[in-house]
Formats: structure tokens, C-alpha cells, sequence
């Protein structure tokens, strides 16, 4: 068997025999693969590559709109006058002030505008002697945050004159005696604050 009778050469028949040896080692070991693969199942595709788990889709975040601090209600603010000590001479220049607290429980806004507050002079008997906005007419761009408990404070320099509504009337000198200030922002009124004009 081993040795090749023909009419070709030996050599031909030699090479056949390598190569049918060889195809037929090449089909059992492809066989033998398959069975091993068959059988630890190295052969088929991971889990991981062959399944695609299916993840819900993500949510957006809703975020509450920030508006800042709401409008202070007039019941939650405090408005009072202040002067500057109890007496002064004639002449002298008067420093007064217009106050605002917030006296409720978180930050608010109001609208300071120097047309919507006033510190008014008048005599004990309510007669009107001298306000901020008698002859102040122009208007300002303030709406601060007021913390509660945190007096917003407004100063006002008087000048110990006169005044009337539209600035109409010649300014005098106010003579000596006792007079109240009074703040006010837009419809609230603060409690009379009491001082002295000495000669």
C-alpha cells in the first residue's frame, strides 16, 4: 500500500498521498474543535455581546424656577421716623430718617422709590410745616431685598425751612418750638417722632 504502482511517476503518487493525509488531518481537527465548542460552549457568542438590555431613558431634572423673593405685604413692614437727637438750635441743619423693617419671617421686596416715601415736619396740632417731597420731584429705581428684621434706612438732611406742596410758597425759617416727624411709604405711617427747636 505504501508503495505507489502505476504508470506515473512515484513522485506523483506521493504527493497525493500528502496532500489527502494532510485534508483529512484538517477535517478531524476542525470535527474535534466543533465538538469541544459544542459541548463548553466557548464557541457561541458571550452574553454580553450578543444581549442588549434595554435601559429606561433618562428623566430630566426638573428644576424649580427661582423668581427671588416675593413683594413685601404692607401688614409685614414697619416704617417709623427718626431724628438725628432730641433739640437743635435755629439755623441748624436737621438730620432725619425714613426707616422700613420687614417684620415678617422671610425676604421680601418693596419698592423704595424716593417719590413713595416721605418724612413730613408739623407742629404738635398736625399742622403741616416742611415734607421731603415738597419740592423733590424726581423719582429713583429702588427695590432692595429686605431681610427680616434689617431696617432699611433712608436719611434726609432738612434745612430748618419751610415748604408747601409743589414748592408754590417762599421758604422761612421755622421758628423755635416743638415739632413731630412723621415717615410714611406709599399708604403707611409711622408713630410721630418728637423733637425741639431752640433759639
Amino acid at each position: 500500500m505504501l508503495d505507489p504502482n502505476g504508470p506515473l511517476p512515484p513522485a506523483v503518487y506521493w504527493r497525493r498521498r500528502v496532500v489527502a493525509i494532510s485534508v483529512s488531518a484538517l477535517v478531524v481537527a476542525l470535527l474535534g474543535w466543533g465538538v469541544v465548542a459544542l459541548i463548553t460552549g466557548t464557541g457561541e457568542p458571550s452574553a454580553t455581546t450578543q444581549q442588549h438590555v434595554a435601559r429606561p431613558p433618562e428623566q430630566p431634572v426638573a428644576v424649580a424656577a427661582d423668581h427671588g423673593p416675593e413683594a413685601c405685604p404692607d401688614q409685614t413692614l414697619r416704617v417709623a421716623s427718626e431724628v438725628g437727637q432730641p433739640a437743635f438750635r435755629t439755623g441748624e441743619r436737621i438730620g432725619l430718617a425714613v426707616v422700613v423693617t420687614n417684620t415678617g419671617p422671610r425676604p421680601c421686596v418693596r419698592d423704595l422709590n424716593r417719590m413713595l416715601r416721605e418724612i413730613e415736619v408739623t407742629t404738635p396740632a398736625g399742622r403741616h410745616v416742611w415734607s421731603s417731597n415738597d419740592c423733590y420731584a424726581e423719582s429713583t429705581n429702588e427695590r432692595p431685598v429686605l431681610e427680616p428684621g434689617e431696617p432699611v434706612r433712608n436719611d434726609v438732611l432738612w434745612q430748618g425751612l419751610t415748604s408747601v406742596p409743589g414748592c408754590a410758597a417762599r421758604q422761612e425759617r421755622v421758628p423755635p418750638g416743638d415739632y413731630l416727624a412723621v415717615a410714611r411709604l406709599t399708604s403707611i405711617s409711622g408713630a410721630p417722632t418728637p423733637f425741639r427747636v431752640v433759639p
